[in-house]
């Protein structure tokens, strides 16, 4: 329900008239109690044994089947109570607690309902009977508010509204009513206009509790750099089944990028930019220990939490170098027995798909490079003239080509991406059933993912399966256990085949005249090589993947304000891969002649399984002294890895159609691996404010890692945070209407980086297949041994944070800046350069420092205009890293070197003046004098114009030092900067509509491919895009001049240069959504208490300025996929329902 959401009650203190009150009472798990089965049993006796008001109510619910309610957000329960009672009646006990406290009780139901009164207020007789009052109590959306309370101002009389917001008093008409209910503002209204009441929601949100290491925290309280997201309002009803799709653009500072669309696949994680020279990930853990994320089911999810500091995430020491993720997944709750169910069913197609150029377009590059027959003879001019003609009349030509003197000439125009796709189709579907009672409680969870992709086949594919089941249960008032399963299988297939070009190849690189179906060569009916036949032909390769885990938690309170927790954790991953490489035959479209995919078939089968254990042992004692609170946790944490994989194929299949290892004939090929390693550390955390507004917090650990010789395995990682809440100063009374929240925040800390393989300190020789045959086989060989350091230890990574939290007009506008500088010392990287005819690289040693500079913003507006509720919220972070310490005295400049002084994702290239014309060369064809030319070509009107940096005449790269760059220079940064999210929704009787959209501000790509170029290479086509190169007609084109078969000075056109460099800056239209939930009134005869129905659209549209057919969203690699283009990422559009019993 929407008012469930808006709680924000202590987890003791518990309102059943959430629900239909006949079925909490059908279905509560009943337990006897001192007070007997009666709810109106209020002359029960009651024993209470000193403390605060939250401990008193607790004790009494134990003791009888009573629940309190608090009817307005401003009790603080954590007040001293006049609470030394024995055996005393319900009412002199409640009376005689109350006393003095400003706190007044009443009866309603089986509730205890708290309200605050005046002093003198309480000492005022019970107002006379008047009229009867009737009236509804609504939130803005028109939706009714249950469990809310109406007092009669001044008075003791009052009444709890029902599942339907209704309520009903006797007060006078002109009496005034005061209705209330957490969550939202209190509201005073007049009875005789008291037949409809909206109440506001208060927007105040620094009471919210936020999950940290081992534990949570107010918000209010955080020193650190720490954003929380529920998943529920980022998730929403959007199509996704993985939580990392739900988390891009939501949490400032937090990159999710992605390679692929391929159904299912996973996205990586990075936190504040780079942090080492050295691959590594965010630590991601579940409920406290690590899982695989792309595992879990994003509607068991309650929450995630990103610290993004050193302060925040140095409790987890070794492991928290990249930044630390806390996933926390949904649990039981005191309630009685919901089933939830919501389903989505999904279509999608490919949202950026390349466009080629037409054939007559094609053809006449053909003979723009210069082309007089093509590569299998068709003459060139010939071509142009019947392309022109089928283009005026294709009646003309039916089949789409024709035959001139023997030679096929394809005219019609194909689309091989359309060929090859069809709309693919997903469904989910999530069931939810939780409940419990004062003892126990408990949530079990199923869910369904069925994907089919995009390709036209059945072989791509992903299916996965989530069950999930939680318990809790207080053993006796000290004791608590809980136990909460996880398991997870997921398979996933696609198309495979090492036939030419391969799938992705062949769609992008044929022309687009390349026939489609079947072809007769010399008699024999054979399938074309497109790419929807190569899927439907190809073999497939499946990847199935298990994951098991079990949690076990204890909570011991030993004595009072201690608690002792112990924690278990065992999780089982293993994956299943096969791989067929399928022999098969097909006609060659562009070449008319047979051919087969591959001389030999090949069946791969993979293995890998992983064993995790966790154990977590902690203890935290928190208490408050008049101004005083403070909390201190230590505990201790040891974590092992096991992991074993093996790897085995055959060639030559008996049967293609029935793959094995043992139905081959060829050599068999195994290999295997295995790597354990172990963390272990001991931890504590120190917290302490005055007057909750001088906030200070300690972190610290002790960790020991087996990735490390046993003299440097043990490191201590501290940090240290404060707060000042300068709003809550009384000099800023002035500004209480306006300022609602300023908070000042700076942290430091240390903490170190593991992220190495588990054995790099041993030497190592690993057996091989070479490359060359002896007797029909491949021979055993031994590599070099590699060289390595016993002295080696752990990365370590310092960060500088200063932070303002600031709220406005009530909270309605909320402001979070930090700014960070963050320092990694020690960076893994070779110590020393050695001569190449040593045969090995130098071991690796700590002699690599950088340093990253960055700041992160994010604005949340939410309020209200009439029964219109409406939010906007923004995030938009940078960050900039710099090397500052390598070993690297020639200042070697190129990919995958460092250097003292280059900031990462440094783009070197040459500045581009303009393309050659032929006035730049005399009359008999030769540059004229101080022309610069590449080095090693001889260039034509139409080439590539480079600006001679060095003014020697010679474009070239010098000798790729920093002292001697030749003509380059800094020519672009691949990273990432202003990267932002925007989101905001309305809501209005029942009605919510919410809008996602994600981008970056800037960032400059070097793409070379067949997207980017005219016809890259002998074996590539045309693009619409690249129609605008150099001809003698055409002299101020974009492109340079082309060449016969992509030779002549290509490469010296192709060099990386200002003039091709793309601009990756994009906005993204990733989700809107619309959902209706419809009203109680019309749901609750028929038994549900909340249901609603949606439509969604994901990945819209996106504005950018790359070529089409280039994502700008997904990771750059070398090659961009296969030939500049791989599985692109889909439009889906979606609708379900989501219902609540």
């Amino acid at each position: 329900m929407r008012q469930d959401n808006r709680m924000n009650v202590h987890s003791r203190l518990r309102l059943w008239t959430h629900l239909p009150a006949a079925l909490a009472a059908s279905l509560m798990l009943g337990l006897a109690t001192p007070c007997g089965a009666m709810a109106q049993n209020t002359s029960a006796r009651i024993t209470v044994k000193g403390g605060t008001l939250e401990q008193a109510m607790s004790q009494i619910e134990h003791q009888c089947n009573m629940t309190f309610l608090l009817s307005t957000d401003n009790i603080n329960t954590k007040q001293h109570v006049n609470s030394s009672l024995k055996d005393v009646p319900l009412k002199d006990a409640l009376a005689k607690m109350l006393a003095g406290t400003g706190i007044s009780y009443s009866f309603s139901g089986n509730q205890i309902v708290l309200a605050r009164h005046q002093q003198a207020a309480a000492r005022q007789q019970q107002q006379p009977k008047g009229s009867i009052i009737k009236g509804r109590v609504l939130d803005s959306t028109g939706e009714p508010i249950i469990g809310a309370s109406v007092f009669v101002k001044g008075t003791k009389t009052g009444a709890v509204t029902d599942i339907d917001g209704n309520y009903q008093l006797t007060a006078s008409p002109n009496a005034t009513l005061v209705v209330s209910y957490i969550g939202f503002k209190d509201m005073e209204v007049k009875a005789a206009d008291a037949a409809n009441i909206t109440l506001r929601e208060n927007t105040e949100s620094l009471g919210e509790v936020v999950v940290v290491g081992y534990g949570t925290q107010k918000k209010a309280n955080l020193t650190g750099a720490v954003s929380s997201v529920k998943m529920d309002d980022v998730l929403g009803n959007r199509p996704l089944s993985t939580v990392n799709e739900a988390l891009q653009g939501a949490v400032p500072g937090l990159q999710v990028t992605g390679t692929s669309g391929v159904p299912g696949e996973g996205m990586s994680f990075n936190v504040r930019g780079v942090n080492s020279i050295n691959s590594g990930s965010p630590l991601v853990l579940v409920d406290n220990v690590e899982m695989d994320i792309n595992m879990l089911d994003p509607n068991d999810i309650e929450s995630v939490t990103v610290l993004k500091d050193a302060a925040s995430s140095a409790i987890y020491g070794a492991r928290a170098a990249f930044g630390v993720i806390l996933v926390t997944t949904k649990k039981g709750e005191e309630s009685a027995f919901h089933i939830n169910y919501s389903n989505n069913f999904s279509f999608s197609r490919a949202a950026n798909i390349p466009r080629k150029a037409t054939p007559l377009q094609t053809v006449q590059a053909y003979k723009d490079q210069g082309c007089v027959d093509y590569r299998t003879g068709q003459d060139v001019d010939t071509w142009l003239k019947l392309l022109n003609e089928y283009n005026a009349d294709p009646s003309k030509y039916p089949g789409g080509y024709t035959e001139v003197n023997g030679l096929r000439y394809n005219l019609a125009e194909t689309d091989l991406y359309a060929d090859m796709m069809e709309t693919g189709f997903k469904q989910t579907h999530n069931v939810s059933l939780s409940g419990g009672n004062k003892k126990v409680n408990y949530r079990i969870g199923l869910g369904v993912v069925d994907q089919d992709g995009i390709l036209y086949s059945d072989k791509d594919s992903f299916r996965r399966y989530n069950m999930s089941s939680y318990v809790k249960a207080d053993m006796t008032s000290w004791l608590t256990a809980e136990l909460d399963v996880k398991y997870a299988r997921s398979n996933s297939a696609m198309p495979y085949t090492n036939a030419p070009y391969g799938i992705w190849g062949a769609a992008v690189a044929f022309p687009s005249y390349f026939p489609t179906g079947d072809m007769d060569i010399n008699g024999e009916v054979l399938p074309v090589n497109t790419p929807r036949n190569f899927i439907a032909l190809a073999g497939q390769r499946d990847h199935i993947k298990n994951d098991t885990r079990i949690f076990g938690k204890i909570t011991l309170k030993p004595i009072k304000h201690l608690q002792v927790i112990g924690e278990y954790t065992f999780n089982y991953k293993s994956s299943e891969k096969t791989l067929f490489d399928k022999k098969f035959e097909y006609a060659h479209g562009d070449q008319f002649r047979k051919e087969q995919s591959v001389s030999n078939s090949k069946f791969t089968h993979t293995q890998d399984n992983t064993d995790y254990n966790a154990i977590n042992f902690y203890a935290n004692y928190s208490r408050s002294i008049a101004d005083h609170d403070f909390t201190v946790m230590a505990g201790f944490n040891q974590e092992s890895n096991d992991y074993r994989y093996n790897t085995a194929y055959r060639t030559d299949m008996i049967n293609e159609e029935l793959p094995s290892l043992s139905q081959a004939t060829g050599a068999y090929y195994a290999n295997d691996d295995y790597s354990r390693y172990t963390v272990r550390g001991l931890f504590y955390r120190l917290t302490y404010a005055y007057k909750g507004k001088y906030l200070f917090e300690n972190n610290g650990r002790y960790d020991g890692s087996s990735k490390f010789p046993k003299k440097n395995r043990f490191g201590f990682f501290p940090s240290v945070s404060a707060g000042w809440r300068v709003s809550e100063e009384n000099f800023m009374e002035w500004s209480r209407k306006v300022v609602s929240n300023l908070k000042l925040r700076m942290s430091w800390g240390n903490i170190g980086n593991q992220n190495i393989s588990a054995y790099a300190y041993i030497p190592g020789m690993e057996s091989i297949r070479a490359n060359w045959v002896v007797g029909d086989e491949k021979v055993t060989t031994l590599q070099k041994p590699k060289l390595v350091s016993n002295t080696f230890t752990w990365e370590k990574v310092s960060t500088l944070d200063f932070g303002i939290d600031l709220g406005l007009f009530n909270n309605r506008l909320n402001m979070v800046f930090d700014w960070y500088n963050r320092q990694t010392k020690g960076m893994l990287a070779p110590g020393m350069q050695l001569p190449g005819v040593l045969g090995a690289a130098a071991p690796l040693q700590n002699t690599a420092d950088l340093e990253s500079n960055g700041w992160e913003l994010s604005l949340n507006w939410n309020d209200r205009i009439g029964k219109v509720n409406y939010r906007l919220g923004m995030n938009l972070y940078d960050s900039r890293t710099k090397i500052t310490k390598y070993n690297n005295e020639t200042g070697l400049i190129g990919s995958g070197t460092y250097r003292k002084g280059m900031y990462l994702g440094e783009i070197w290239g040459y500045v581009t003046d303009r393309l050659y014309q032929a006035s730049d060369f005399d009359d008999n064809g030769k540059l004229k004098e101080g022309m610069p030319r590449v080095e090693g070509y001889t260039p034509n009107p139409g080439d590539v114009l480079y600006k001679d940096q060095d003014g020697n005449g010679i474009i070239n790269e010098g000798t790729l030092t920093t002292s001697d760059p030749g003509d380059r220079t800094i020519i672009g940064n691949s990273t990432r900067r202003y990267q932002y999210g925007i989101n905001g929704g309305v809501d209005w009787n029942g009605f919510s509509l919410s809008f996602i959209l994600q981008g970056v501000g800037k960032r400059d790509l070097w793409l070379m491919n067949e997207l980017t170029y005219p016809i890259y290479d002998p074996w590539s086509t045309l693009y619409s895009n690249q129609i605008d190169y150099w001809t003698p007609e055409r002299t101020d084109a974009f492109y340079p001049r082309l060449y016969k078969e992509s030779a002549g000075n290509t490469k010296a056109n192709t060099l990386t240069q200002t003039r091709y460099l793309l601009n990756g800056a994009y906005l993204t239209i990733k989700n809107i959504t619309l959902t209706y939930a419809l009203p109680r009134t019309w749901l609750k005869h028929i038994g549900l208490s909340r249901a609603a129905v949606f439509v969604s659209g994901e990945n819209l549209c996106t504005f950018d300025h790359l070529p089409k057919g280039v994502d700008a969203e997904r990771v750059v690699t070398s090659d961009y996929g296969s030939r500049g283009f791989t599985y692109p990422y889909m439009r889906q559009f979606s609708f379900g329902v989501n219902v609540t019993l």
